[in-house]
């Protein structure tokens, strides 16, 4: 691509999606920087535009951009603020939707607005497939039941209703005029020694007057951007784009219970230094689990390589990795860990693992001519509690607890207790009547907390056999 081009198909860009973009960063409660995030958001793009060919990867590079760093300026916990709508139904939903804890709220926000699921949506909120499907899944059936939709009322009804009410909540939103693009652009060309010329810049800026033009007379100035507090030295600005630290959110790792030797999984946030593949079983040999009742069957060590062709994946350790793993039960154990890590992680239900230690075989233990694959339910927990994790900050308020059950048992109750003052909220929680498709049940419980330190319990009262089943988080509100 020659780089006297770079503007052109940039504004091109621009002029198709940055309105919504724009509208999108104002959904996501990032109003007041909603100049600033697109276009560092659309610089960020013209330095990688040489690597970024395709048009529909280009366009899903600004909204990943878009959505975190609205995120990163966007208050910790602060819940969104949707615009409001005149129909009466719409803003039910939308009331709904900010009451949400931020992050539910977020995913509702960025699939239904953009009308991304699936892959495509992964790759924009960072998550790998199976976690943001789960996350997306749990927060529709919290909407639906805030709403007061029935369990008859088909997900996909409920998702059409808020796709609508969410546009209707984008077309308050005045879209802001472009009069700066050409000149940031013609700056950003000087400086990598690619001077637009003065005629182009000319017409690049006479199109953006138009453009701005056009986009307020089309669109209600209901809503009118605030003015930037410039006083406010950390807020980004042209010249120093918006930064993102280089996070792999939400990673799915499993570690092991102390008590059973069942799998657990915790959702981690992780450096980005490789592969989601590698940073998730790095964390697997190096990071200890936020609750401390599980545990990896693992030895501290490197993961060297992480090979995926079709449903066979090979691993290769370091021979340290394999140090202390000195029983049947244990590297059973080890090997589950990894094998149910990677199954979520690369979207793939029945992988076939292969292990090696530095290129070469592994211990007699982790040997298979067919590979080690998944074993179902078995080694899974029959009661998760999935969000909070241990030992999460949250502020006060409404909190959302979120989990899961197998189907058969018995009765569910979650207690809350305030670990200073001894005092306990038993709640109700609300089931899904239909498996998901783990085979969980989903459940999820509203609790009203102040700040404070307490401990997060579900139970479960046994049919068959006669006993109780049990799963506990401590979470500290702020």
């Amino acid at each position: 691509m020659a780089s006297d081009d770079a503007p052109d198909w940039l504004v091109r860009i621009h002029e198709e999606h940055g309105a919504a973009l724009h509208r999108l960063v104002v959904l996501l409660g990032a109003e007041e920087e909603s100049g600033r995030i697109v276009r560092s958001a659309l610089l960020a793009l013209h330095r990688r535009g040489h690597r970024m060919i395709d048009p529909a990867e280009r366009v899903e590079f600004l909204q990943e951009h878009a959505v975190h760093l609205a995120r990163a300026v966007r208050e910790p916990q602060a819940p969104l603020a949707l615009p409001p709508v005149d129909d009466a139904r719409q803003q039910q939903v939308l009331q709904v939707v900010s009451s949400l804890p931020p992050r539910a709220s977020e995913i509702l926000v960025v699939s239904h607005y953009l009308a991304v699921f699936g892959p495509e949506l992964a790759g924009i909120m960072r998550l790998s497939v199976r976690g943001c499907n789960q996350r997306l899944e749990i927060a529709l059936e919290t909407l639906r039941a805030r709403l007061g939709s029935g369990k008859e009322r088909p997900l996909e009804a409920l998702s059409q209703e808020l796709t609508a009410a969410l546009r209707a909540a984008a077309r308050t939103v005045q879209a802001p005029g472009t009069d700066t693009l050409a000149a940031e652009l013609a700056e950003v060309g000087d400086t990598q020694g690619r001077r637009i010329g003065s005629r182009l810049a000319t017409l690049l800026l006479l199109a953006a007057v138009v453009l701005g033009l056009l986009l307020a007379a089309l669109t209600r100035p209901a809503v009118t951007p605030a003015e930037p507090d410039h006083s406010a030295s950390a807020r980004p600005t042209a010249e120093a784009p918006l930064s993102i630290a280089a996070v792999l959110q939400d990673v799915p790792v499993y570690y092991v219970g102390r008590a059973d030797g069942r799998l657990f999984r915790e959702l981690r946030d992780l450096p980005a230094t490789g592969s989601m593949s590698e940073a998730a079983l790095g964390a697997l040999l190096n990071v200890a689990p936020l609750d401390p009742e599980y545990e990896s069957a693992w030895s501290p060590g490197q993961v060297l390589s992480v090979e995926v062709d079709g449903d066979a994946v090979t691993v290769d350790l370091s021979a340290n990795a394999y140090a202390e793993i000195l029983t049947p039960l244990r590297a059973l154990s080890a090997r589950r860990q990894m094998v149910y890590t990677l199954a979520e992680l690369l979207g793939i239900p029945e992988p076939r693992v292969f292990f090696l230690a530095d290129g070469g075989p592994p211990p007699p233990e982790f040997r298979t001519g067919e590979g080690f694959g998944r074993e179902g339910s078995t080694p899974l927990p029959q009661l998760w509690i999935t969000d909070p994790q241990n030992l999460d900050q949250v502020a006060a308020g409404p909190i959302l607890i979120t989990g899961v059950v197998k189907p058969g048992l018995g009765e569910l109750t979650i207690t809350v207790t305030d670990t200073a003052a001894a005092t306990q909220q038993r709640i109700t929680p609300q089931v899904s009547e239909s498996v998901n498709a783990d085979g969980w049940r989903v459940w999820t419980a509203r609790a009203e907390l102040t700040p404070g330190t307490y401990d997060v319990k579900a139970t479960v009262q046994l049919i068959e056999p006669v006993g109780v089943v049990t799963e506990n988080k401590v979470v500290e509100v702020s």
